[in-house]
């Protein structure tokens, strides 16, 4: 029988991941997962996460005063998509009287069995840039040896020890080789994840749950458009 679960909401790589893990039986155990679905179409992502989120709940017997914490990916990715991810799991967090825990992108690549080293974790940021963090998970959660920052593509050349990338990333290496591997944002590992933090006390309240933005620009503004138009520097 279920007696607490863990709610994990991911929509940064621009397909929303909604995943339930039940509490682990011990401190060095990985949590399991109880149901996990995805939602490809990103124009009714938020229209459907809600109800979906519900139907598979009830089809799992699952009542939110079983729930211990809402975890959510808080990026970096989509600007419209992480505020749909955090205005999901604030207001869920508010309504069921939980605790949320987030947790970026980069930890959401991160496999179960970690080398004890640092890892640097690669993502398509678009406009040829790369997210990239080199993290390290211990017991006393994670480490950032190099906070998250954003790399030109053609810097790839320069990564060097072991690395995660997503596969458009993974795609652009000249020789991808055992230091490099493929990996993807996964919705049972943010669960997983969120436990380890939950039972180690680091958690957030809802409204502390807020969009990591690495790019600060990703548009000009109207005032630039003109400019270049008219050959202004």
């Amino acid at each position: 029988m279920v007696s607490r679960f863990i709610l994990a909401i991911s929509t940064s790589s621009g397909v929303a991941k909604v995943a339930a893990a039940i509490e682990p039986d011990s401190a060095n155990a990985l949590a399991t997962g109880l149901f996990s679905f995805e939602i490809t179409d990103y124009k009714s992502q938020s229209a459907q996460l809600l109800p979906m989120i519900q139907q598979h709940l009830e089809q799992a017997n699952l009542k939110p005063a079983q729930c211990a914490a809402i975890a959510v990916d808080i990026g970096p990715g989509g600007f419209t998509s992480l505020r749909t991810a955090c205005g999901i799991a604030q207001g869920l967090a508010v309504a069921w009287q939980v605790p949320t825990v987030p947790l970026t992108s980069f930890e959401c690549m991160l496999t179960a069995q970690l080398p004890d080293k640092p890892v640097t974790v690669l993502m398509d940021a678009r406009l040829n840039e790369i997210y990239a963090a080199c993290i390290q998970r211990t017991a006393q959660g994670t480490q950032w040896v190099k906070p998250p920052h954003l790399l030109a593509l053609d810097e790839l050349q320069n990564i060097h020890g072991s690395a995660v990338c997503d596969a458009h990333v993974y795609a652009q290496l000249h020789e991808p080789g055992s230091v490099a591997v493929q990996g993807a944002v996964c919705a049972v590992r943010l669960a997983q994840l969120a436990w380890q933090e939950f039972e180690a006390g680091r958690v957030a309240t809802p409204f502390d749950c807020q969009p990591l933005y690495v790019r600060d620009k990703v548009a000009q503004t109207t005032t630039e458009r003109l400019a270049l138009k008219h050959g202004a520097v």
